[in-house]
């Protein structure tokens, strides 16, 4: 009934050839990244990294990312493409040092939940693995969180991760 790795105990029907994790840049996502990988099954579902572009002022974390990647002069969309670009290839490399073979990325925009849900749906995943906390604003305190949005509405498994 259980498969087990030296860590993680998963039932053999929970398992699924994709899983959705949404990256930011955060230490939640790279934990995400990291049970994806347990998860995935000795490499054997893909995983598929999605960033979300959101409608809100970019976090100060990935402009500093930006500013250290060299990142600068664009127009803001540019600006925000080319950030996604750099996390999504960061978190690929992250995915790759795990053990994750198959690896699909994705950039989606607009409100994190709502872009999150239908990716999963677009993308027949049947699992979403997520940090619980990522780099957005003081907003989702009063508002509920990202994680909180999508477990609710999601069409699949959610994970959350702390």
């Amino acid at each position: 009934m259980f498969q087990s790795s030296p860590k993680t105990f998963v039932r053999k029907e929970m398992m699924s050839n994709k899983i959705l994790v949404p990256i930011d840049g955060s230490e939640q996502a790279y934990k995400a990244i990291d049970v994806a990988a347990k998860l995935a099954y000795n490499g054997n579902a893909e995983v598929v990294l999605l960033n979300v572009i959101g409608r809100e002022q970019m976090p100060e974390a990935i402009r500093r990312f930006a500013s250290v990647e060299h990142i600068e002069g664009p127009p803001e969309w540019q600006y925000e493409q080319l950030v996604a670009a750099g996390l999504l290839k960061a978190g690929q490399q992250h995915a790759r040092n795990k053990g994750i073979q198959t690896i699909d990325t994705r950039v989606r925009h607009g409100d994190p939940a709502k872009a999150i849900v239908e990716a999963a749906s677009d993308k027949s995943v049947g699992m979403i693995v997520m940090g619980n906390r990522g780099l957005g604003t003081v907003k989702g305190l009063a508002f509920g969180s990202v994680s909180q949005k999508v477990s609710h509405l999601a069409p699949c498994s959610v994970i959350t991760v702390t």
